[in-house]
């Protein structure tokens, strides 16, 4: 294997797809990505993508995971719940999520978004699976929810991290076997913030990401993102901690088969 070799540890592949109006995942694969792609873990998190995500599960890098997203949680229904658990058997399904807080745009309301983060995060550990969260704007709160309502070894990707260093240093202490997920963000010209906190995470506590279709790193920011640009990612990643890159890429790609068991 190579030692750039590395898994998208978080992606939509469905909105990809549409985005790029390519059909198939295999014509997505052979156009964009490079040999070093080993998988992509594609994440369903409104009630259209589940069965998407499910049909994309059957093809061989692509694993999934499923919840509802904090703006979709005015729409929680018993009905997609059960549509939730079902997905979680597949033999693919790797995690429950993503779920959490959005306090930036308030397409929940606030309350409603509590209770439904708290209600996906007590089905994601019944399922022993582990916890994707979402997080913007709303650090106390999720602070506050994750440690009264997970066990504090419970695996978790607290995903495309925008948040503070106290907030990063907080989980990481609090939750030993939590990971900290990095996408393009961190490329990009005003994202100090973000590089600042990239930079406190231990290696060995880190993901790195897409979040495609969003996000698409430099040089390619405005495009639509895929799996196929993480390597830019790395190369930020390992230039933020001063390591080469063939020292970072392996880290990172243990992190995701030890968290996702793939």
């Amino acid at each position: 294997m190579s030692p750039l070799a590395y898994i998208d540890t978080h992606c939509h592949i469905d909105d990809v797809l549409q985005r790029l109006k390519i059909d198939s995942y295999n014509e997505l694969r052979q156009r964009f990505f490079p040999p070093e792609f080993v998988a992509c873990i594609s994440i369903s998190c409104d009630p259209e993508a589940i069965s998407p995500t499910l049909a994309l599960m059957e093809e061989e890098s692509v694993y999934g995971a499923f919840g509802i997203h904090p703006h979709e949680a005015k729409n929680y229904t018993s009905e997609i719940e059960s549509r939730i658990a079902a997905a979680l058997c597949h033999p693919k399904c790797v995690a429950y999520g993503e779920i959490g807080l959005d306090y930036h745009y308030d397409s929940s309301p606030r309350e409603i978004q509590l209770e439904v983060f708290k209600r996906q995060i007590a089905i994601g550990i019944a399922a022993k699976k582990p916890l994707i969260i979402h997080t913007r704007e709303a650090e106390d709160d999720t602070l506050a929810v994750l440690r009264e309502h997970s066990p504090s070894d419970w695996p978790m990707h607290v995903h495309c991290f925008t948040s503070s260093r106290e907030l990063a240093g907080n989980l990481l202490k609090h939750f030993s076997n939590l990971y900290i997920g990095f996408t393009g963000i961190v490329t990009f010209k005003n994202s100090d913030d973000v590089r600042s906190v990239a930079d406190q995470v231990p290696l060995e506590r880190m993901l790195v990401e897409t979040d495609a279709p969003y996000l698409a790193p430099v040089p390619y920011r405005g495009q639509t993102a895929h799996p196929g640009q993480i390597p830019r990612i790395l190369e930020k990643l390992a230039e933020i901690k001063r390591r080469p890159i063939v020292d970072v890429a392996p880290i990172l790609l243990e992190n995701a088969c030890r968290l996702y068991g793939i």
